[in-house]
Formats: structure tokens, sequence, C-alpha cells
């Protein structure tokens, strides 16, 4: 069974998310399109089959991580999200938008934690030039880690079919 982390900046905005909206809010994400379901990647839990590839268990990250009352939100958030890491057998990441910051932190630590990754890039923002998107932290997690691999995609669906095909990492 392949524990899957993935990683990427959400379709719309936290601000207009709320706990009344977050299901409607959600249901078009990415994560929702992998695991089958939004509330699985809503709301925490200790990992989820995905529906079309019984070899793959969604253990983060989540909307709404568990919540530790003596940590901020975004402490803890960093807190779990990194727990979710360490678990993981493969790190996926989604840096076809920009301003991925988070997305970027956690593919470092990842690399630094020696983990299977696997990048997706959209070639219109990221190439290996000082102009493009990403090429830093990319580079920086290749000199840190050798078990990374750098994807061109044209769009999120050539995502959502590269987990579904997973059968070892």
């Amino acid at each position: 069974m392949i524990k899957l982390f993935y990683s990427g900046t959400y379709k719309v905005r936290h601000e207009t998310i709320n706990k009344e909206n977050v299901l409607e809010m959600l249901e078009d994400d990415i994560r929702s399109k992998i695991v089958g379901n939004v509330k699985d990647t809503v709301y925490a839990s200790d990992g989820v089959i995905i529906k079309k590839n019984k070899n793959v268990m969604y253990i983060g990250g989540f909307y709404y991580e568990k919540q530790d009352k003596n940590k901020t939100v975004c402490e803890n958030v960093v807190s779990e999200e990194l727990k979710e890491i360490d678990r993981s057998d493969l790190v996926v990441a989604n840096l076809t938008k920009y301003s991925a910051i988070a997305s970027v932190t956690e593919i470092i630590y990842a690399a630094f934690k020696q983990k299977k990754i696997v990048i997706f890039c959209d070639p219109k923002i990221t190439s290996y030039e000082v102009e493009g998107e990403y090429w830093f932290p990319i580079l920086t997690c290749k000199q840190l880690n050798k078990n990374i691999e750098i994807k061109f995609i044209n769009s999120e669906k050539e995502i959502i079919n590269y987990i579904n095909k997973l059968k070892e990492v």
C-alpha cells in the first residue's frame, strides 16, 4: 500500500471558505478528484484508500488538520503536515500554479527526509532559467535527494491519471 501525501494550492482562496460551505467550495479541488470524494480530503484522518486505485492510501494534506489546542491553527497545520510527510511513501507536488509557498516548503522537507517525490510543473511557468518559477527549490531538492521525478504537464488530469496508475513506489 502506497501512502500518498499530496501538496498543492487550492483553487479557491482560504478566506472564501468556512465550515458551512467547505464541502461545496472544495468539491472540484484536485484532492477530491484523486480520492473520489470531497469529505475525505477536507477532514483529517489516518488515511483513506482512493476509489480508483486500491494500492494508494491518501494520508494528507487535509483542509482541516487534526487540531492540538496548545498550538495556533498555523502551527498545527505545519506540525500535522510534516507528520503526514514523515508517514508517506510518496509525495506528489502540484506546482502548476504560482505562489505555492507551502508546497515548496513541503517538498524541501520531503527531500531532506529522502522521500520519493514526484513534482508536476506547468512548462509555461517553470523552466530551469532564472526567470522561471520554482527552478531554485526543484534543483535544491534534486541536490538533497536523488529520488525525485519532475513531470511537465498540460493539465491536472495528468496528475490524477498518474496516481490512478500507481502500483508501487
